[in-house]
């Protein structure tokens, strides 16, 4: 199967990868110095910011947070969609932003009756990814987060964190 990436999907991406920049501009930070907090090489954020390559899904987590950013799901009106409001013992924090984030996603698609052979068609994936998306057994690719919100009416947006980031482990 293909995941089933149009035009908005694109945008809403290009939106977050985009106000991710300008947060880190505000900050007064280098490329080289964002770089240095997350696992990746310094060019890493250059070709994320110029859309050469896509960060996954961690790693958007990551250069989110490490710019006092967070990643939410929200409802057709503008409200964010909850997910957990706190960690599970011994969980690392990228996991449990994984689940809080897939939370609202199948709540969603359970109150719509959609099953996730049906949803991963419209997603363009398998009812195995679906499931394990939801399970955050598997992190789906950022493009592939902003699909599935968007196949069950909701986005992905990028909004201040507002709370104390878990520590890294």
């Amino acid at each position: 199967m293909t995941l089933r990436v149009d035009h908005a999907a694109k945008q809403a991406f290009e939106r977050i990868v985009g106000a991710l920049r300008s947060a880190r501009v505000d900050a007064g930070l280098s490329q080289a110095a964002l770089s240095s907090g997350l696992p990746v090489r310094g060019r890493a954020i250059s070709d994320w910011e110029s859309g050469i390559t896509d960060p996954t899904l961690e790693h958007l987590l990551q250069w989110s947070r490490d710019l006092g950013c967070r990643l939410v799901i929200v409802a057709p009106g503008g409200d964010p969609r909850q997910g957990f409001s706190c960690p599970r013992i011994g969980e690392t924090w990228e996991l449990f932003e994984r689940r809080r984030l897939a939370a609202p996603l199948r709540n969603r698609r359970v109150a719509l009756n959609l099953i996730q052979r049906k949803l991963g068609g419209l997603v363009g994936v398998s009812r195995d990814s679906i499931q394990r998306w939801e399970l955050a057994r598997v992190p789906p690719r950022p493009i592939a987060l902003v699909v599935w919100a968007q196949k069950l009416g909701y986005s992905v947006d990028l909004r201040s964190a507002g709370y104390l980031p878990m520590k890294r482990l």
